[in-house]
């Protein structure tokens, strides 16, 4: 009996892993490298995570697209526990850089979820100009964090380094707009390259999968 009972579940395995494959190349023949998504060349991943599918968001807090983007992707995220997101701050000028500076310092004080909603909430909604040293700075103190602790974070070496990653990384994924995700560090998609925000979800879906794919066969190849 018991033995019966084994056989059924490898068969049903098998079966889910069959059907995986299958619906992740029914998905990514809709999509086309070149047209959809992009490809990076050479590749550039950050996870150290290599069971589960890197996705990197990246984005501008000023950036109308990026705040209505940012329950969409929470919402995608709900049933994806082999995806490592990290959301990153993409940066093409001056301003740029000083929002992802709070984005950073919102981080190293440990309240990255709800920072990151007051900040969006801060600039679409209250009108707020978050562009320099003193808007930063005023912005954490409107939030019951301490003067002085902004200061120092706002002038760290680690905050100051995790921003010129974020320089680097935007010139490396060699992006045209926000917003965007990259998945694996292999392929970017954004809404510039399909017809909506949504078709976009569903591009970063099909490569999530086509990357989850490889990943089981890796696994398989490993055993």
């Amino acid at each position: 009996m018991m033995k019966q009972f084994c056989r059924l579940v490898l068969v049903a395995l098998t079966l889910c892993n069959f059907s995986h494959t299958v619906w992740a190349e029914s998905a990514g023949s809709r999509f086309n490298e070149g047209s959809q998504y992009q490809r990076i060349n050479p590749p550039a991943p950050l996870t150290e995570h290599k069971d589960k599918v890197e996705v990197v968001e990246m984005f501008f807090y000023a950036c109308p697209h990026c705040y209505e983007l940012e329950p969409k992707i929470q919402n995608w995220l709900k049933d994806k526990p082999y995806v490592d997101f990290q959301r990153m701050p993409a940066i093409v000028g001056p301003s740029w850089a000083e929002q992802a500076r709070a984005f950073y310092i919102a981080e190293a004080l440990g309240k990255i979820d709800a920072l990151h909603k007051a900040l969006f909430k801060a600039i679409h909604e209250d009108g707020k100009q978050i562009y320099n040293e003193y808007s930063v700075i005023k912005f954490f103190t409107s939030q019951g964090i301490d003067k002085q602790k902004v200061i120092e974070l706002y002038f760290s070496p680690k905050i100051v380094e995790k921003v010129n990653e974020a320089r680097i990384r935007t010139v490396k994924y060699d992006l045209r707009g926000v917003p965007a995700v990259i998945v694996n560090g292999k392929y970017k998609t954004a809404p510039y390259f399909v017809h909506n925000q949504e078709e976009m979800i569903e591009v970063l879906d099909s490569l999530v999968e086509k990357e989850r794919a490889q990943l089981m066969k890796n696994v398989k190849v490993k055993k």
